[in-house]
């Protein structure tokens, strides 16, 4: 969680005016100002969130598995990156209203420390937990469609390479079950990077007042394009690495 908590500071946009790209000075920013639990802020609904989030994303992602089996009992690859974005876009109604009350309690004024009841008494109903929505289904689909497909040839790949390595001994089921997922995660997550900053951007708390505050994913991309760079959409790529592959 640390991880998140440094990378949602990286992809605001005062965030990137302060830190830069540096993840160091974010954290040590955030260790001087809050002290090592600044870096859990908002930990409490990831923890609460992470049931629903997962139980959807992985039920979902096996049921339409099953749907896409041609007819000789095969799944094609076709099938696999269908189902594991199909079951990222249904996650979505579970995913989003956690991820704007994290982010506005990760991104709020830290001698205030907004609460959860604050946030919510404040996002503005159920269309405000929504917030974000689309940039938010981009990053699940575009990260469960690569996630998925690649874990699942990935950890059939990896033991085989692995027995090669060393002899035809046969490796660890863990350790083989671990460097397929870091190996399906990591591509995956910093390829969904853009969408997520996006994502935070609209999420983050900010001046009701300011410009951007009720821009659409498509006018925040072009803004922060246009005024800052395309290569700030990969803000926190490192951190958001990081922390999907454990």
């Amino acid at each position: 969680y640390p991880f998140d908590m440094v990378k949602s500071q990286l992809q605001t946009d005062y965030g990137r005016a302060k830190y830069g790209t540096s993840g160091i000075a974010a954290a040590t920013d955030i260790f001087q100002t809050s002290g090592p639990v600044g870096f859990y802020r908002g930990s409490l609904v990831n923890v609460v969130g992470i049931i629903p989030e997962k139980s959807i994303k992985l039920g979902m992602n096996d049921f339409f598995r099953m749907c896409f089996i041609d007819q000789s009992g095969c799944l094609p690859l076709a099938g696999e990156v269908l189902a594991g974005g199909l079951s990222g876009l249904c996650q979505v109604v579970a995913t989003n209203p956690l991820e704007v009350v994290k982010v506005r309690i990760q991104t709020g004024d830290r001698s205030t420390k907004p609460s959860i009841i604050d946030v919510l008494r404040n996002v503005g109903g159920i269309t405000g937990l929504y917030k974000g929505a689309g940039a938010c289904a981009a990053r699940d689909v575009l990260f469960s469609a690569l996630l998925f497909p690649t874990f699942a040839h990935a950890k059939v790949a990896v033991p085989i390479f692995l027995a090669s390595m060393f002899g035809g001994v046969a490796p660890s089921q863990f350790w083989c079950g671990l460097l397929a997922g870091s190996l399906a995660a990591a591509p995956a997550a910093f390829l969904a990077t853009p969408a997520d900053t996006i994502k935070t951007r609209q999420q983050q708390a900010r001046d009701p007042a300011s410009e951007v505050q009720d821009m659409n994913a498509l006018e925040m991309a072009r803004h922060i394009i246009e005024t800052e760079g395309a290569e700030v959409l990969f803000s926190g790529s490192f951190e958001r690495v990081a922390r999907s592959i454990p």
